[in-house]
C-alpha cells in the first residue's frame, strides 16, 4: 500500500509541473528588420512582467517558448524603433498553441505643444490601454516625432518636460493620422523644506478633481528640495508631501483656473514623536500585519504596519488631537483616541457584519461615482483616511450602480453623508458633530442591506 500512494504522489507530481510550448509566427509584411518576441503572464490589469525576449532575424517568422504552464499569456512582438510594437493575449493549454501575428506597415506623427508651442526634447511615455504595456518616444527640436506605429489603438499618454516635472497624462487614440497633444500652460512648483533646508527625494501627490474623474499625479523633489507639476488640469487641486522619518504633511487645497495659470506652494515636513500601538481582537489576542493609519485633526500624518506581537510605533506631531485607526488583514477597523504618552492599545471588533448601500432618485436612477463621508457610533472617518482604507478594498465611493458594499465590518450604528469633492467632503467632516446625518443605519450581525431615494432638487 505505501509503495502505491508514493507511485501515485509521484504520478500526480508530475501532472502538475507539465508544460506546453507557445509557438509565436509573426508575417513581417514586408519588414526586413530585427524582431524581438517576448511574453509575460496575463494578469488583468497590471503591467506586464515579460520573459526574456527571442530574436527574429531578418529570415525568420517564428519563434517557440518552451516549458510555459498553461493559462492566458500576453504577447509582445517589437522593432527597434519605438512604436514598433504589436501585442495579442494568447490562451495555453496543455497542448500547446499557435498564435499568428501580422505586423502593418503604417505610419504616424506625433507632436507636443504647450499652449500651441512645440515642447523639443519632451519625452511622451504611452501605456496600452489593455494589455497595460508601456513604450516612450522623444520629440525633436519641432516637438515631433515620427515613425512606424504596429497597434493603433487606445493609450494612456504622459507627457514630460524634464526628468524632473512630473508628467502631464491625458489618453490618447493612436492612428495613421497625425496626433498633437497640446499641454496646457498651469503650473504648480515650489520646494519641500525640512528644518528650513531642502530636502531632496520627498514624494509629493497633486489630486485634482472634477465632475468627470479624480487623477493623483506624482512628483519627486529634486537635490535642492525642488518640484514642478506642468499642464495641470483645471479646477480644484490638493498638494501632499511625505518622506521617510517625517510627517505626511497637511493637504494644501487651492484652485487653478483658465491659462495661463501658476501657483507656487513651499511646504515644510517635521519629525514626529513615536508612539507605541499595540493592536488586539476582541479576545485580546494579538493581530498581526495590521494597518496603522494616524489621522490628527483630519489629516493623515502617518502609517504603519503592526509586527507578529501587533505593536507598531506610529508617529505622531506633538500637541495635536490625533486618532490611530486600525485595519487588520482580517477585516473589521477601529479607533483610538490619542490620550497622554502611554502606550496606546486598540482593541477590534469581531467583523461578523457586511452593509450593501445604495443610492438612488425617488425614480430609481442610481448616483454613481458618490463619495461618502462614514460616521460608525459617532466617530467620523475623514476623507483623508477614507482613500487610504479604500486602497485596503473599503472603497466609501459608490459603483455604476450607485451602490457601495462594506464587507467584515462590526456592527453599530453607521451614518453617511454624500460629498463629490475632497474640499466638500473635508467641510463635511468639521462640521459632522453638529448635525444630523442625512443616512442612519443600524448594522447588526450578518447582511444588511439599503436603499436610500433622494428627491431631485
Amino acid at each position: 500500500m505505501r509503495s502505491f500512494f508514493v507511485f501515485a504522489f509521484a504520478l500526480l507530481l508530475a501532472l502538475s509541473t507539465s508544460a506546453a510550448t507557445l509557438q509565436v509566427e509573426v508575417d513581417r509584411q514586408g519588414f526586413t528588420g530585427p524582431i524581438q518576441v517576448a511574453v509575460a503572464p496575463r494578469v488583468d490589469g497590471k503591467p506586464p512582467e515579460w520573459s526574456s525576449p527571442r530574436s527574429l532575424k531578418a529570415d525568420k517568422a517564428a519563434v517557440s517558448f518552451d516549458g510555459l504552464a498553461d493559462g492566458l499569456y500576453a504577447v509582445m512582438v517589437s522593432g527597434p524603433q519605438p512604436l514598433q510594437r504589436l501585442s495579442a493575449k494568447a490562451n495555453l493549454g496543455t497542448n500547446g498553441a499557435t498564435l499568428r501575428l501580422v505586423i502593418p506597415r503604417s505610419r504616424t506623427v506625433l507632436r507636443a505643444t504647450m499652449a500651441g508651442k512645440p515642447l523639443p526634447g519632451a519625452g511622451i511615455g504611452f501605456t496600452h490601454d489593455a494589455l497595460r504595456w508601456h513604450t516612450s518616444v522623444v520629440t525633436d527640436e519641432d516637438g515631433s516625432f515620427a515613425g512606424e506605429l504596429w497597434e493603433p489603438g487606445v493609450y494612456s499618454a504622459s507627457v514630460t518636460r524634464t526628468r524632473a516635472s512630473a508628467p502631464h497624462s491625458v489618453e490618447v487614440s493612436l492612428s495613421h493620422k497625425p496626433l498633437t497633444i497640446d499641454v496646457p500652460d498651469r503650473h504648480v512648483t515650489g520646494r519641500v523644506l525640512a528644518d528650513g533646508k531642502p530636502l531632496a527625494g520627498a514624494v509629493l501627490n497633486l489630486r485634482s478633481e472634477n465632475s468627470i474623474s479624480t487623477l493623483n499625479v506624482r512628483a519627486q523633489t529634486d537635490a535642492e528640495g525642488r518640484f514642478e507639476y506642468f499642464g495641470v488640469r483645471d479646477g480644484a487641486l490638493s498638494l501632499t508631501a511625505r518622506a521617510p522619518s517625517y510627517l505626511d504633511s497637511d493637504a494644501v487645497a487651492f484652485e487653478l483656473h483658465g491659462a495661463p495659470a501658476q501657483k507656487s506652494v513651499d511646504i515644510e515636513l517635521t519629525r514626529g514623536e513615536p508612539r507605541t500601538v499595540r493592536v488586539v481582537d476582541a479576545h485580546e489576542d494579538p493581530l498581526a500585519g495590521a494597518t496603522l493609519i494616524a489621522s490628527c485633526n483630519g489629516h493623515v500624518k502617518s502609517t504603519a504596519v503592526t509586527n507578529a506581537k501587533g505593536v507598531a510605533d506610529v508617529a505622531l506631531p506633538a500637541g495635536s488631537s490625533c486618532s490611530v485607526y486600525a485595519l487588520p488583514q482580517e477585516g473589521s477597523f477601529a479607533v483610538a483616541a490619542v490620550d497622554g504618552s502611554k502606550p496606546l492599545i486598540v482593541r477590534v471588533p469581531d467583523g461578523a457584519s457586511s452593509l450593501r448601500l445604495a443610492l438612488q432618485s425617488v425614480a430609481g436612477e442610481p448616483f454613481p461615482a458618490m463619495s461618502l463621508l462614514m460616521r460608525v457610533d459617532g466617530v467620523a472617518v475623514p476623507p483623508s483616511v477614507s482613500r487610504v482604507i479604500a486602497s485596503r478594498g473599503m472603497s466609501l465611493i459608490t459603483n455604476e450602480d450607485g451602490s457601495l458594499a462594506l464587507r467584515r465590518i462590526p456592527k453599530g450604528t453607521y451614518e453617511f453623508w454624500p460629498y463629490r469633492t475632497s474640499a466638500e467632503g473635508q467641510m463635511i467632516y468639521e462640521t459632522a458633530m453638529e448635525f444630523a446625518a442625512p443616512i442612519s443605519v443600524t448594522v447588526e450581525a450578518g447582511e444588511n442591506n439599503a436603499i436610500v431615494k433622494f428627491k431631485a432638487r
